[in-house]
């Protein structure tokens, strides 16, 4: 197969690994835009071959007006003519924002997959399926490096997430993507907020415009080689809380098996701990409070720590307990380690 058939040779290897298992019912997260129309007509095309079941769903964000009305009823048409179940969800994306506390891009982000997950739910669907490609990828990466992240978003988005949204795309690059409609006579929507510089990843997305394709192509390597080993330590971190307990509407994890855990593992695991009592839209903690978290654990004394005056980290003999911080009084750290060399590192984020 051509790779100017890239998309429909990636979905097809969805299927193959079981990414996206034949037979599967499958929600398409449609916006409009080339990138997903290129994954609604490339799984409409696969259908036949891979027996998936597919629905087409939309998000309008509550922003940018008419514009936005005319994006859904632009993915209602091609769903239409494809014969797909369609949905739709309304959002108001920047009054999620305000209340979360979030940036635009993070509220949208918020308020996108708690509809797509409503959507596939009503569907009946196992996935869901974004067309995040190769260059969002990149751009995820560009932004973690410039915010001196973590591996978590260092390694771009993830292709399957436990949520069961899966991204069969992030090989493909935009240029390919484009081939493939271009080829089929495919239109496509275009959003103005994307020239908004305002926004990180409109800035990163401008820059990385002018970069030469060797570049792209070095960097997706390395995007690549960071989400094996994020891979792994995501294996390794479900074997170290294989014996994580509820209590009490808190975990509790064993506080020298994690001491004992190399740096990044120790980071994963954390992070996963705390993950469930994070706020909406959040990370659960910055990197620099990470770094405390981890000086604290190699003391081996008693603690108490509170991450981001929300979610409560205590030790007490082998027991570290993990949740949410149920006194309206800050409580008193038993022991704030010296700064560190690592603490500039920034909390981790992925689209």
């Amino acid at each position: 197969m051509d790779r100017m058939d890239a998309v429909l040779e990636e979905l097809e290897r969805a299927a193959a690994t079981g990414l996206i298992p034949p037979g599967s019912t499958v929600l398409l997260a449609v916006s409009g835009g080339a990138d997903s129309m290129a994954l609604l007509h490339g799984a409409a095309e696969s259908a036949p071959r891979t027996g998936w079941r597919l629905s087409v769903g939309h998000v309008h964000h509550g922003w940018r007006g008419r514009a936005a009305d005319r994006d859904l009823a632009f993915v209602a048409d091609h769903a239409r003519r494809l014969r797909l179940a369609f949905a739709s969800r309304r959002r108001d994306a920047r009054r999620a924002a305000s209340e979360l506390g979030l940036s635009p891009e993070a509220g949208a982000r918020h308020v996108r997959y708690a509809a797509l997950a409503d959507m596939a739910s009503a569907n009946g669907a196992s996935r869901i399926a974004t067309a995040h490609q190769r260059e969002d990828a990149i751009e995820s990466h560009a932004i973690a490096v410039e915010r001196s992240g973590g591996l978590a978003g260092l390694a771009g988005p993830r292709e399957r997430r436990e949520d069961g949204v899966v991204r069969p795309l992030l090989s493909v690059s935009r240029t390919q993507i484009l081939a493939f409609l271009a080829t089929r006579g495919l239109g496509f929507r275009r959003d103005a907020s994307n020239g908004d510089l305002r926004l990180t990843r409109n800035r990163v997305r401008r820059a990385l415009a002018a970069a030469p394709e060797e570049t792209l192509a070095a960097m997706a390597r390395e995007v690549a080689r960071l989400s094996v080993e994020r891979t792994r330590l995501d294996r390794d971190c479900a074997r170290v809380l294989a014996d994580v307990r509820a209590a009490g509407g808190a975990v509790i994890a064993d506080a020298e098996t994690l001491a004992r855990c190399p740096e990044q593992l120790q980071r994963v695991a954390l992070e996963r701990l705390a993950a469930a009592f994070a706020r909406p839209g959040r990370a659960p903690m910055t990197g620099r409070e990470r770094e405390q978290i981890r000086e604290l654990l190699a003391s081996g004394r008693d603690f108490r720590f509170e991450a981001g005056r929300h979610i409560r980290f205590e030790r007490r003999g082998r027991d570290l307990r993990v949740g949410p911080r149920t006194s309206s009084i800050r409580a008193a750290v038993y022991h704030r380690p010296a700064r560190t060399a690592t603490e500039a590192e920034a909390g981790e984020g992925a689209p």
